[in-house]
């Protein structure tokens, strides 16, 4: 049965599906249920179109995390100059990347909705297959709260909408957060209490969600209940080495909990199963691939992995940045090496990081991104210039590790103080077990002998926890350090409300590194939300009401 494909257009949600086939008869047999399951999962990639170049509508949200301190834009001057606004703080309600998201995340509910429907209708007809359509439903109504959330975090004013809605010029004046909620709680009593096939959700899975979303709400008891029930269910936890979780032979393990699932030279030309819409995140010039030198790691990042004699983070804040080069007598967090290609440190299996892989030659930085870069021996997509880009490599969209911070967090706010200390040094021993060696060595021990680039060291928190605000501050810096670059960070900064003196702070040391940063605007009330697509104000006759300040 095809795969029933749907598009938004330029009429929003209420435009019929393309080339689609009627939920009538996808509803008559599992097959056809089956298909738009798949349909709304594709979602999860940011897709919306074969052949389409929507780079703000990938999946680790990197547009917008220009707007925090982990990377820059990258490339040279004059190469994204829309990117290079949105890590200024001048964004522009016109920005494609903008409407990029705007369209997959509506996409991607339109999908759900209409797996909902299917499932049901199957159910009416099949009522011995009723323990079957309700485990779709519960995935699609996970879906649909996932896609609700990610507008969310990008927009926050956004309106919400279900399988039983026919009016689709709807205003975006409530709070829909309490609709993702309740998605995320039913999903976690309908999906199938495990997985059933890898990339799917189960129970635990919606669950960790409802606990995120609750986080987003400030609800700690709420989230912290939820994040016990999914550690307490002992079917997921931390793999031997963080790198497992971005090496294509072991990235589907107990750690990954939820992940895009990518693929290649599965017959689209156009990579549209692939890693699409990070492509641009790798090396230049004399590199494997040339091109594209986007997402450059900031220099405030890689100094964030310093550690002190106990091998534990030091505080950039107040510190002036510096290149730290190849052998350079800082002691590092030997995560650092997995999340920024460093000049003279081994990339992956392919080579040794050269200066001449920096497109721009030190316009943004003298890093590179690493952690959505594939193997080698990896295979990529067949022909074309993404052919050495694209692969076959997953992007991770919730890992065990991000669940136990959020847990720690929620017990520096309610709980235990302790119990945080416990959670955070699980992360910290596991940081330990490994490092980058020679290239194709991907994981030596961090004292290995081989390794001359760099001294690596990794320290837990040995003393109890008495003060609440160090104990936030060691949380928080554990969440950019772990999960660095895939993300998070720019919605963390806003969430803990220290977004605007956080980032006056960074730009103000950033900026004698990267003169580029001297044109950042000062951050400002109206950056708590990034601006409604203009067209989509345009299209909805003034039903959607643009975010203050734009």
């Amino acid at each position: 049965m095809a795969l029933s494909v749907y598009s938004c257009k330029d009429e929003f949600l209420d435009t019929p599906p393309q080339a689609a086939l009627s939920n009538t008869l996808l509803a008559s047999n599992q097959s056809g249920v089956d298909a738009t399951l798949i349909s709304a999962y594709k979602s999860l990639g940011g897709w919306i179109g074969a052949g389409a170049n929507a780079w703000g509508a990938a999946p680790t949200n990197w547009v917008y995390n220009l707007a925090a301190d982990d990377f820059h834009k990258g490339s040279e001057p004059g190469d994204g100059d829309g990117w290079l606004a949105v890590e200024l703080f001048q964004w522009n309600p016109a920005e494609g990347s903008f409407h990029n998201k705007w369209i997959s995340c509506y996409e991607g509910i339109v999908r759900a909705n209409s797996a909902i429907t299917t499932a049901r209708s199957f159910a009416e007809s099949n009522p011995d297959q009723a323990s079957y359509a309700t485990e779709v439903e519960g995935e699609a109504t996970f879906l649909r709260g996932w896609q609700h959330f990610e507008l969310y975090k990008v927009f926050k004013n956004v309106p919400y909408f279900n399988e039983e809605d026919t009016e689709f010029n709807k205003p975006n004046d409530q709070d829909i957060m309490p609709m993702i909620i309740a998605d995320f709680e039913k999903a976690a009593q309908m999906a199938a209490p495990n997985k059933t096939a890898v990339g799917r959700v189960d129970r635990t899975i919606a669950t960790a969600y409802a606990g995120k979303a609750k986080l987003y709400s400030g609800d700690y008891a709420g989230a912290l209940a939820d994040f016990n029930t999914v550690i307490n269910s002992g079917k997921y936890q931390l793999s031997d080495c963080i790198f497992d979780n971005f090496n294509l032979a072991t990235e589907n393990n107990s750690e990954n909990m939820l992940s895009v699932q990518s693929s290649v030279n599965d017959g689209d030309a156009n990579g549209a199963n692939a890693n699409n819409h990070d492509r641009l995140g790798l090396p230049h010039g004399a590199s494997f691939t040339s091109c594209c030198g986007f997402k450059q790691p900031t220099f405030d990042l890689v100094m964030a992995f310093k550690v002190d004699d106990n091998g534990l983070p030091m505080s950039t804040t107040g510190v002036p940045v510096k290149r730290i080069e190849s052998g350079a007598s800082d002691v590092l967090d030997p995560r650092v090496d997995y999340a920024a290609g460093r000049t003279g440190v081994p990339y992956l299996d392919w080579d040794v990081h050269s200066d001449g892989w920096i497109r721009g030659q030190g316009y943004q930085g003298w890093y590179s991104p690493k952690k959505t870069v594939h193997l080698k021996a990896n295979p990529t997509l067949a022909g074309g210039w993404t052919g050495t880009q694209l692969s076959a490599l997953n992007i991770p969209l919730l890992r065990y590790s991000d669940v136990l911070l959020m847990a720690a967090e929620c017990e520096v706010e309610i709980g235990s103080l302790e119990k945080a200390r416990e959670y955070v040094n699980m992360i910290r021993e596991r940081a330990g077990n490994c490092a980058q060696g020679e290239v194709g060595n991907l994981m030596v021990p961090i004292d290995s002998p081989e390794i001359t680039w760099a001294n690596y060291n990794v320290g837990t928190y040995d003393s109890p926890w008495t003060d609440k605000a160090v104990a936030r501050q060691a949380v928080r810096t554990e969440r950019r350090l772990e999960l660095a670059l895939e993300g998070h960070r720019v919605f963390d900064l806003k969430r803990w409300g220290n977004y605007a003196a956080h980032m006056a702070e960074y730009v103000a040391r950033e900026k004698v590194l990267v003169p580029a940063l001297n044109n950042a605007q000062p951050v400002q009330p109206r950056h708590d939300a990034f601006p409604i697509p203009a067209i989509e104000i345009s299209k909805s006759n003034g039903t959607l009401t643009q975010n203050p300040g734009y």
